[in-house]
């Protein structure tokens, strides 16, 4: 079987390990890509692939604005299909794109079969021509992956009818060393015991909350990767609150690096709060944590429940004393090692790259021709 997948997160060569997994199963696989993608770090550029990992990279140019929705590549997907084998398409992107039309026209033009990804967890109505891509994008899909029961349900009423396969993010990272996890801590400057958040800084985020409970932790220390328009704002608010000395903003990270950081901490908090227009999707943060051997505290936010489960605590959404206590109980009791071992348990069985792969391959199986026909 062929896949074609196309979506812009996989021109970091980083976010292809379960597309390498889906090649070891024997799937043909080629992801289509824009060859150039502006980031917080500066423009990105399609990211050579290992020799040898079976997945073909074809990057395309980009027209339109950098957003799920609201790009396309260059060319026809067409070609790429191969006619002597059954073949399915991906389109990593909100169904609702331009990105997601181009897939759906290339797929009924040579009964290749479409898989739609659903990811969005509040349902939307969209404006021209948005709902009328959505409209024939999921009326052309033969199958779907979702990554939560909310999104599941979502797509559903957003008019989707067919097969739904969960396939929740997966990584395949693993705790640190000590001696790495102290050499991280050494190059940042980051004190002990440490709390982290890794993400965008921005109001949904609610980092601000995370501030204000660190502020109730004495002895802890905090780390905040990632950057945003609240920055400066939030820096303000940890001066104000008096943890200059205790709160370190290391700004957007490379993917190695964050991925140290990560395996550096103590506790991982996603302080996430809803919006009429937002609910936290997943939060690949959580699994990432869990896989690195890092308790989780979260809020209760959208997915993250269904995320974390029983291998991390839950707090309600803006509760800075509830996640101060949350905090002190992961950092200085017995609890903190529980969820450590519960947190790899769940990553390993939940959301591991052959997990991940396991369930595409049944979605693009679904949705594609039988073989002849």
């Amino acid at each position: 079987m062929q896949a074609i997948v196309v979506g812009h997160a996989m021109i970091r060569a980083a976010n292809r390990p379960v597309y390498r997994a889906l090649a070891r199963r024997g799937v043909d696989v080629t992801l289509v890509v824009p060859t150039q993608w502006p980031t917080p770090l500066g423009d990105l550029c399609v990211e050579d692939e290992p020799a040898g990992s079976g997945v073909r990279v074809v990057a395309r140019r980009r027209w339109g604005r950098a957003h799920s929705n609201c790009y396309l590549l260059e060319g026809s997907l067409s070609p790429l299909v191969a006619r002597a084998e059954p073949a399915a398409i991906y389109v990593d992107e909100d169904p609702a794109g331009f990105a997601a039309g181009q897939a759906a026209r290339a797929a009924r033009r040579t009964g290749a079969g479409l898989v739609v990804l659903a990811i969005q967890n509040l349902f939307k109505r969209y404006p021209p021509p948005f709902s009328a891509l959505q409209r024939g994008v999921l009326r052309t899909a033969r199958a779907a992956v979702s990554t939560s029961d909310q999104a599941a349900r979502t797509l559903r009423l957003r008019g989707f009818e067919g097969p739904m396969v969960p396939m929740p993010f997966a990584t395949d990272l693993v705790p640190l060393s000590p001696e790495r996890r102290e050499a991280v801590r050494a190059v940042h400057a980051l004190g002990a015991p440490l709390v982290g958040y890794l993400g965008r800084l921005v109001p949904e985020k609610g980092v601000d909350t995370l501030i204000a409970a660190l502020a109730m932790v004495p002895g802890a220390h905090g780390v905040i990767a990632g950057d945003g328009v609240l920055r400066n704002e939030l820096e303000a608010q940890a001066r104000e609150a008096g943890l200059e000395s205790r709160i370190r903003f290391l700004g957007a990270l490379s993917p190695v690096q964050a991925a140290e950081v990560m395996g550096a901490l103590d506790c991982l908090v996603l302080p996430s709060r809803t919006t009429r227009a937002w609910s936290e999707q997943f939060g690949r943060v959580l699994i990432e944590a869990m896989a690195s051997g890092v308790p989780v505290v979260a809020s209760a936010s959208g997915a993250i429940p269904e995320v974390v489960g029983d291998a991390g605590l839950l707090v309600a959404e803006g509760d800075a004393s509830s996640f101060a206590r949350s905090i002190e109980s992961v950092l200085f009791s017995s609890a903190g090692r529980d969820y450590v071992k519960r947190g790899r348990a769940r990553a390993a069985r939940l959301f591991s790259l052959d997990a991940a792969a396991e369930a595409l391959h049944t979605a693009l199986s679904a949705a594609a021709p039988p073989e002849g026909s």
